[in-house]
């Protein structure tokens, strides 16, 4: 029998204690596993117990529930437990629910999902950690989470997830414009997923920020191309996480150029102001190019406008003024004025040779509108020498 913490985990949730939010049930099956929950089920009756404590909580808002060892033997106890059910689909706190090692074609894990996920509106991320999703466990999941009016983050971890079962998935979830994380890490999905993703990231309503895509194998240069493609017109998504280890990436230089041209594309300056400036994490521990990792500080600064004024002083070294002569010398004073503003407040990614090239830049912009309104610049003479001049006449 397990630890004299089952019973103070149970008290305190009977108890509605409200410094418990978090809570991790996990059911032993008679093996001393690798790691145990805060409130370890035995027997019915402890499944029983907590769903009714569970139902009456008003404090806890993260649930993580985990079949460790024996799963189907835990599932087919819950399923004849309807205590538990009735219990736990009356809990009104809940905000985030973490399954470990279910399988959703049936038993615990369908019934969770229909009678709890499924439109509550309550929740708001869901994650699932090794979780079986064959034989339709997939659609069981896509129809209980697109009935979640506010979810806002999914996991779906280490599911054994192809490329047969994502694009179904992303494509269902299409109208959740509320999402904004997806992990999706420890899968074996390749590029057909990644041109799925695709689609998310260019919907102009879509919401998501981070995106999780580590430990997939198969996610090489053309998957990194795909995905660059769809950040071109998109503004929000922050994070786009690889491996943890280089080692466990197909990515290679020509895939890692494609998201700098996408973070900074010098073909032109308008191109440059254009580019994307939101992206700025592209995952821990991956060996990336300098002039990309430089790119992702720099678009960490919060004033967009002076990350993208920063990229074009950096990578253009002349800015044509042509332009703006026909307005002769009132544009000067605005453009010198605007170079000086680029150096105050240093931008994140900022280096001291920073200074010298906005220095330079603006010496650029005067020298053109010297050659182009000489005369502009020409002092006028002075009165004493033009009465000087017309004595010397008479």
């Amino acid at each position: 029998m397990y630890p004299a913490t089952s019973p103070i985990k149970l008290s305190r949730v009977q108890r509605n204690d409200p410094t418990l939010t978090e809570l991790d049930l996990a059911y032993i099956g008679g093996f001393t596993p690798e790691k145990v929950g805060d409130y370890l089920i035995n027997d019915s009756t402890d499944l029983t117990m907590f769903g009714e404590a569970i139902g009456t909580n008003t404090n806890l808002r993260r649930l993580i529930i985990s079949t460790m060892c024996v799963a189907q033997e835990f599932a087919d106890m819950a399923a004849n437990n309807g205590a538990f059910f009735e219990g736990f689909k009356r809990s009104t706190s809940i905000r985030e629910l973490c399954l470990e090692r279910c399988d959703f074609s049936g038993g615990m894990g369908r019934d969770i999902l229909n009678g709890f996920v499924a439109n509550n509106s309550n929740i708001t991320g869901i994650g699932l950690k090794e979780c079986a999703l064959g034989n339709g466990g997939a659609t069981i999941l896509l129809s209980a989470v697109t009935r979640c009016t506010n979810l806002e983050d999914i996991m779906l971890a280490g599911c054994d997830i192809d490329d047969d079962i994502l694009v179904g998935f992303v494509q269902g979830i299409r109208g959740l414009h509320q999402l904004r994380t997806l992990d999706l890490h420890w899968n074996n999905f390749g590029r057909a997923s990644c041109e799925a993703l695709a689609t998310l990231l260019q919907d102009p309503n879509g919401n998501l920020t981070w995106i999780g895509l580590e430990k997939n194998r198969t996610i090489d240069d053309n998957c990194a191309t795909v995905l660059t493609n769809s950040l071109k017109v998109n503004c929000k998504l922050e994070s786009l996480c690889f491996s943890f280890s280089s080692n466990n990436i197909a990515i290679t230089d020509n895939g890692w150029d494609a998201f700098s041209q996408v973070l900074c594309n010098t073909s032109n300056v308008n191109a440059t102001y254009l580019s994307n400036h939101t992206l700025n994490n592209l995952g821990r521990k991956v060996n990336l190019p300098v002039n990309l990792t430089s790119l992702l500080e720099l678009n960490s600064g919060i004033d967009k406008r002076q990350v993208a004024v920063q990229k074009i002083l950096r990578h253009h070294t002349h800015l044509d003024m042509e332009p703006f002569l026909e307005w002769d010398l009132k544009v000067l004073p605005l453009a010198v004025s605007w170079f000086d503003r680029r150096l105050f407040p240093k931008p994140r990614g900022y280096s001291q040779n920073n200074k010298s090239n906005v220095d330079a830049k603006k010496l650029s912009t005067i020298y053109q509108f010297v050659i182009a309104l000489p005369m502009m610049f020409v002092p006028p003479p002075s009165k004493e020498t033009n009465k000087r001049k017309i004595g010397e006449v008479s």
